[in-house]
């Protein structure tokens, strides 16, 4: 176990020093753009997608109408999971330490760690959208062109991969636009906002910030534009692995959610024995999303 002791911070013990540094600006929240929080009182939450009534058929005069069935369809399981970490000090180190206004700054260091490691829980539902070894509720990964509805198969993602352009961006949209539910009927579903990585953000201020279309010689309008298609922008998530994949979130109630069973917590306690100080941070969560219609996207090229 790793113990900081005056062996590790010998520099900090003499005096006149002309700074003492470590700490940085971290990225914030980033989860809170993609996934809807939601507190749990359970070791695990289930949710389950109802199978609704198929479309209506025709009736003949004097005919009997036709009965459709009503059933639960699959179900989401968000397992808790802890993650903590923590540091120990001697008493010495405490005591001969000539910077402690500047060095260490434990709970802001402690914050910080446990920040990162949510951000990157997160972004891991995005980063395993396209693996069927990270499958949703359907069996499909995230991203999938066979997410089965009754009657057949529903896509939200490209047959072939398609960078970040115009051209794919208008057919995300439409591919939104033909979402069924469970039961095979339209629904009426919208992007809302455009999660990229870093390398796709200035793609992706072109195609949404521009009143005409890019790449192009002709004074056209556009169409993403003026319809507000992605009403809400788009969003850089430095968390995200693959340079090409990107993403458009929908307006689905149901989709990324963010279950939260114990919030970060932060001890501090005296070994009776060593008189080390022992700081933990810990907290309890989970990500996952229960319907795929939350989204669609690609892994790009």
């Amino acid at each position: 176990m790793a113990i900081i002791t005056l062996q590790s911070i010998q520099n900090l013990l003499r005096p006149g020093l002309a700074a003492v540094f470590g700490d940085y600006e971290t990225y914030p929240d980033q989860w809170k753009e993609i996934f809807t929080p939601h507190v749990s009182n359970k070791a695990v939450e289930y949710e389950v997608e109802m199978r609704l009534l198929p479309m209506a058929q025709f009736k003949p005069d004097g005919g009997a109408v036709q009965y459709g069935d009503m059933a639960q369809q699959f179900t989401t399981q968000y397992f808790h999971q802890n993650f903590g970490i923590g540091f120990q000090i001697t008493a010495n180190a405490i005591r001969d330490n000539l910077y402690k206004d500047a060095w260490p700054r434990a709970t802001e260091s402690g914050k910080d760690s446990m920040r990162q490691a949510k951000n990157i829980q997160g972004a891991a539902v995005l980063n395993n959208g396209f693996n069927p070894l990270f499958p949703v509720s359907d069996g499909q990964p995230l991203f999938s062109l066979s997410h089965p509805v009754q009657g057949g198969v529903v896509p939200n993602t490209f047959s072939v991969p398609s960078q970040l352009n115009e051209t794919s961006l208008q057919d995300a949209l439409i591919g939104i636009q033909k979402f069924l539910n469970a039961a095979g009927l339209r629904i009426a579903l919208g992007a809302e906002k455009m999660i990229v990585p870093p390398e796709l953000q200035f793609t992706a201020e072109t195609l949404l910030g521009s009143k005409y279309r890019v790449a192009t010689a002709n004074n056209d309008i556009s169409a993403v534009y003026n319809l507000s298609s992605v009403p809400m922008g788009y969003r850089v998530n430095q968390f995200l692995t693959n340079p090409t994949q990107w993403q458009l979130i929908t307006n689905e109630s149901n989709g990324f959610k963010y279950y939260e069973r114990d919030p970060l917590s932060i001890d501090m306690f005296t070994d009776t024995t060593t008189r080390n100080l022992n700081v933990t941070f810990v907290e309890r969560y989970s990500f996952g999303c229960s319907n795929w219609r939350a989204t669609f996207g690609s892994q790009g090229v």
